[in-house]
């Protein structure tokens, strides 16, 4: 590879025939800050000697840390709470048979956790396990690195703030000594989340169904045609009458899809 441009063109297309998403011309000095770590680790001076590495020698956890590095996560608890809401209010109460205690509930970008860990303090008040109900919850990333930071479930003060005051105490233990300034998950709703590597535009399996499927501020990073494949797959893993819920920027209009919409952002089975 004889220059940085034909380096960005091959790591531009390598990422979106890995992930579908288009990281546009012109995004060169994100490309080289993003992969500079990787760059100096193998003590290459280019982005150039670094892709011709790659077609040549690297093995598939190279460009797992090539995803990992060039894949935006970003994320916070209680992003868009009123999807939340409906969640606890409209979305369970709908979907779930009577006397039905058991279900299931997948984050499917859950990033670093704090979407899926939100799932599990709105359900921890609203369906308490101490009543019998039995709910897990599937939180599932593309990047390795964010679900690494997801299974710890400890998050620095900052990352908190959205929290409300009585729920940090409820749900999370304030860390002392080294861990000063930082907060992890109790174990209460920790348990009752698993965290997986998914890559939404390859096939993959689920051993169960969801009643919810939350796949928020995903879409906007592919175009149509990945769009519609990418929700046909996540319709095979809603129970009938189950609910899809995405980003406020996104829609699904004009894609052809067995799904109604409830309001915007909101979508049911039919």
């Amino acid at each position: 590879m004889t220059s940085e441009a034909d380096a960005c063109r091959y790591i531009i297309d390598l990422i979106y025939e890995r992930t579908r998403i288009r990281l546009h011309d012109g995004k060169e000095a994100l490309i080289l800050g993003r992969l500079g770590k990787r760059i100096r680790h193998h003590g290459f001076g280019s982005l150039a000697e670094y892709c011709a590495y790659l077609q040549t020698r690297a093995n598939d956890e190279e460009f797992t840390l090539v995803t990992d590095a060039l894949t935006t996560n970003h994320t916070n608890f209680f992003r868009e709470p009123d999807h939340f809401d409906f969640l606890i209010e409209h979305a369970l109460p709908g979907v779930l048979a009577r006397g039905q205690k058991r279900f299931h509930l997948w984050s499917a970008a859950s990033s670093s956790g704090e979407e899926a860990f939100t799932m599990g303090m709105y359900l921890s008040e609203h369906f308490p396990t101490t009543q019998g109900w039995n709910w897990r919850i599937t939180g599932s990333d593309i990047s390795t690195k964010v679900l690494e930071k997801a299974r710890l479930g400890i998050y620095s003060e900052d990352r908190v703030k959205t929290v409300p005051g009585e729920w940090l105490r409820r749900y999370f233990q304030r860390g002392t000594g080294q861990w000063e300034g930082h907060y992890r998950v109790k174990r209460s709703i920790a348990e009752r989340v698993a965290f997986q590597q998914v890559n939404l535009i390859e096939d993959y399996r689920h051993t169960q169904m969801f009643e919810v499927i939350f796949c928020r501020n995903v879409m906007i990073y592919f175009d149509r045609s990945t769009q519609q494949q990418l929700v046909q797959r996540l319709c095979r893993f809603l129970v009938p009458g189950g609910y899809l819920l995405i980003g406020h920027s996104e829609s699904l209009n004009g894609l052809n899809l067995p799904l109604r919409c409830v309001r915007p952002s909101i979508y049911q089975l039919a």
